[in-house]
């Protein structure tokens, strides 16, 4: 622990030191690592569970595919309602109690959601689990970056999303299992006590913050005061940033349908049991959930090589994955070996188009206003995006069938395509002018 400066406060243990320096012993930032881990992953499986669940809670309550994407559809909202709030909170107040707090609070609704009479409750236990995993995210990250030297921040932050990727199979597949051998109400409850008892063992988390207050850093932070507005109009002047953020809206929408009806599709048009549905559904999801990992090194070698590349790139896999679903629900047997392999490979190429928005975003904007950039795309792609995705898929299937449905959702990802084809041009001028933005800043 040497060369690092450690203080008491109300908030927690401060610290700070060199690049490769632990800021708290190696066991404890592990011991963290470990139960955010595993949070994030019960955090996922507690809002994918549901899906697995749909032929009973259709059957029982009488719904529409309209209402049961509303179920989904809530939880998104209310994490986008509460995600700023929160993270007010988290960087005010003590992490490890926050995340005891929301993991409480989504555990407790997940578990309520079992008991739910009617439609109207069991909408209102969704929205409250949402309310929790809107506090849980920002407090884990922000407590877990901090607990690594700096060099090892990267592989921290992918801990979180590497928990949160495999909790979202893993939820489909227990809650089809479960509903099947002991009742779909019981699902909620398999979920909801690990979690619980996760909550718990995360008060043991040592809450360290990393100390850069620094007089100089205070007094920007307090310039930037005020400046929010400001930075909103300059942002949606440019171009490539407003068809980056359109573009992550199509993406999360197709995404949130994936999730969501995917297993009802197989077992409406297949004819497959769920527990086989939701099988097929998990490695779908599981294969474009990975291509996260290697989507941002290859975004970086391509920027590398020629930066022009990138939009290219990302415009050619918009429509790649956009013909490769398409084909596949329009042309190929449901169900069929040929047709899962087909979303399987569609899938590795659609998943490394998760991270794209936020590697141009930083790409394309100073110091001083990256973080607003991001919040408005977050903002745009989980109201516009996991919001009315599963709510419009809903509807439609309704209208016509599951079927049709899907097939629609195809076509938004080539109007993702279109979108991205116009940052060829955009993007070299959007380019240079944040460039030389950012230079004048750091002048």
């Amino acid at each position: 622990m040497e060369n690092v400066v450690m203080s008491n406060d109300n908030t927690g243990l401060t610290c700070s030191g060199p690049d490769d320096t632990w800021p708290i012993p190696r066991k404890y930032a592990l011991y963290t690592a470990a139960i955010i881990f595993l949070l994030g992953m019960f955090d996922l499986i507690s809002r994918q569970v549901i899906v697995s669940l749909f032929p009973h809670i259709k059957e029982e309550f009488a719904l529409s595919d309209k209402q049961l994407g509303m179920l989904v559809a809530s939880v998104n909202v209310a994490i986008s309602l509460l995600v700023v709030p929160t993270a007010y909170l988290v960087d005010r107040w003590s992490r490890k109690k926050m995340i005891f707090l929301m993991g409480v609070v989504w555990s407790l609704s997940t578990l309520l959601g079992g008991f739910a009479t009617s439609f109207s409750l069991l909408l209102i236990a969704r929205m409250l689990c949402g309310f929790g995993e809107a506090g849980y995210q920002p407090a884990g990250q922000s407590l877990l970056t901090a607990c690594f030297p700096r060099k090892f921040r990267a592989t921290a932050t992918a801990i979180v999303t590497c928990g949160m990727t495999i909790g979202a199979p893993i939820g489909l597949v227990v809650g089809a299992f479960v509903a099947e051998h002991w009742g779909w109400r019981h699902a909620f409850g398999v979920v909801a006590v690990p979690g619980l008892l996760l909550s718990f063992l995360a008060l043991r988390m040592h809450d360290f913050r990393v100390a850069d207050d620094s007089g100089e850093k205070a007094a920007r932070r307090e310039k930037r005061k005020g400046q929010f507005i400001p930075a909103v109009r300059n942002i949606l002047k440019t171009p490539t940033i407003v068809c980056v953020i359109l573009c992550a809206v199509c993406i999360r929408l197709f995404n949130s349908v994936l999730m969501t009806w995917l297993p009802t599709y197989f077992t409406r048009v297949a004819e497959v049991p769920m527990t086989t549905a939701s099988s097929y559904a998990s490695l779908i999801i599981l294969m474009s959930s990975l291509a996260v990992f290697y989507g941002g090194p290859l975004l970086d070698w391509l920027k590398n090589r020629n930066e022009r590349l990138v939009p290219v790139w990302l415009t050619f896999v918009m429509f790649l994955s956009g013909f490769l679903n398409f084909t596949a629900y329009t042309f190929l047997r449901p169900g069929s070996l040929e047709q899962v392999a087909l979303l399987v490979i569609s899938g590795c190429f659609f998943g490394t188009l998760l991270a794209a928005g936020s590697f141009l975003i930083l790409d394309l904007t100073s110091a001083t206003s990256r973080a607003t950039a991001i919040s408005l795309m977050i903002l745009s792609q989980n109201l516009l995006g996991y919001g009315l995705g599963p709510i419009v898929t809903g509807t439609l299937s309704d209208m016509f069938s599951i079927s049709f449905a899907m097939t629609v959702a195809s076509t938004i990802l080539f109007v993702g395509g279109a979108i991205y084809a116009v940052c060829i041009f955009t993007y070299p001028r959007d380019k240079e002018k944040a460039e030389c933005v950012d230079i004048t800043f750091h002048a």
